[in-house]
């Protein structure tokens, strides 16, 4: 059994990360004129448009449903997400990123790539690989 000697920094760390991480993407949002659900909704289909449903938002975010309902709604009022009712299952709604969003969504992107930056500041390409594929590895555990 290894001897864990984390002394609650382990946890500190993370909430450090998420809460830059929602900092530098609130501040895109605002140059956006987006709320930060907004924003991480539509920066999360950017990123993975593989997910598609607003379920798959919440679960890979862990989020409500409703909070990712009301900032759906929101996106498609202004144009930036459609709804496109699934052919095979017609309970099954996928969310598309429209042409409309692609300026709303580069600016959050890069704000994504400034917050990996800070983040990764002061490591080399192997220690940036290293705890890539030991992040991996854990998020397998789990």
């Amino acid at each position: 059994m290894i001897d864990y000697k984390f002394q609650g920094n382990f946890l500190y760390y993370v909430r450090l990360i998420k809460r830059l991480y929602e900092r530098t993407l609130s501040g895109a949002a605002g140059r956006c004129g987006l709320s930060l659900p907004e924003a991480d909704v539509l920066s999360f289909l950017r990123e993975n448009p593989e997910f598609d449903t607003a379920r798959d938002v919440a679960l890979y975010r862990e989020v409500s449903r409703a909070y990712v309902s009301k900032a759906v709604e929101a996106l498609a009022q202004r144009g930036y997400v459609e709804i496109v009712q699934d052919r095979a299952d017609r309970r099954l709604q996928h969310l598309r990123v429209t042409d409309s969003a692609r300026e709303a969504a580069e600016i959050l992107h890069g704000a994504q790539l400034a917050f990996y930056d800070k983040v990764t500041a002061g490591l080399s390409a192997e220690e940036l690989f290293a705890m890539l594929s030991a992040m991996e590895k854990c998020a397998v555990n789990l």
